[in-house]
């Protein structure tokens, strides 16, 4: 079944069609290859924060630290001198307990950082009010974030304008699995009814150029590195 009355959230693309996983629909995209969750079946914001306030997400988590660490090392390991050209991070979508600053502080307090670095952490539930760096930030984080966005094109657009020229965007997000939608059906990072948004390469890739950044490198299977022009 093709839509032809609105087009793609990621690449505006009509060549779109319908699928549904129990109750749930999902729009496929014929040409980037994402998928999206249908609006009608997607949570409240008031239930979406309910959810978040639910998980398990504190430095008290072991495993939890050593999943954040899994992300953030390679990003910093791929700067040859994280202290010279990355001042000022931002974590955006950090969470009500956001434990990767924890990190990130105590990396500035063992000198993998900056002293002078300073690290924000923004939230549109939990940390609305923080500023953005004037000027754009060296480095932005955005870890399980992109799975929850529900108009990608325009989220995106506002991620990647919170990094500074020459700046870095890290994303972790899990890519669709191969297999098409038999795979997509069994898929434990489907389950959860937050994520309503899965990308391919090819569309993290589409979203970048679409806002002035190019694709650097994927540091690991869930980890994306994106610089701005």
């Amino acid at each position: 079944m093709i839509n032809n009355s609105s087009g793609c959230g990621i690449c505006g693309s009509h060549n779109r069609s319908v699928f549904s996983v129990g109750k749930v629909s999902y729009w496929e995209c014929g040409d980037c290859g994402a998928v999206l969750m249908k609006p009608e079946f997607r949570l409240s914001p008031e239930k979406q924060k309910e959810r978040y306030l639910k998980h398990e997400n504190s430095t008290e988590n072991k495993g939890y630290v050593k999943f954040l660490k899994s992300f953030i090392d390679p990003v910093l390991k791929y700067f040859k001198d994280g202290k010279s050209c990355i001042k000022n991070i931002l974590d955006y979508g950090c969470g009500p307990d956001p434990v990767l600053l924890s990190i990130l502080q105590s990396y500035k307090a063992e000198g993998l950082l900056s002293p002078d670095s300073t690290i924000r952490g923004w939230d549109p539930f939990f940390s609305p009010d923080t500023p953005f760096y004037e000027g754009g930030a060296d480095l932005v984080t955005c870890l399980e974030v992109a799975e929850h966005f529900e108009e990608p094109a325009e989220d995106f657009s506002k991620l990647f304008s919170c990094v500074k020229s020459g700046g870095f965007v890290a994303v972790g997000t899990m890519l669709l699995p191969d297999g098409g939608r038999e795979a997509f059906k069994s898929w434990w990072y489907r389950s959860d009814a937050t994520h309503v948004t899965f990308y391919t390469e090819k569309a993290l890739r589409h979203m970048a150029y679409e806002n002035g950044l190019e694709w650097v490198s994927a540091l690991s299977e869930r980890s994306f590195l994106f610089r701005k022009s």
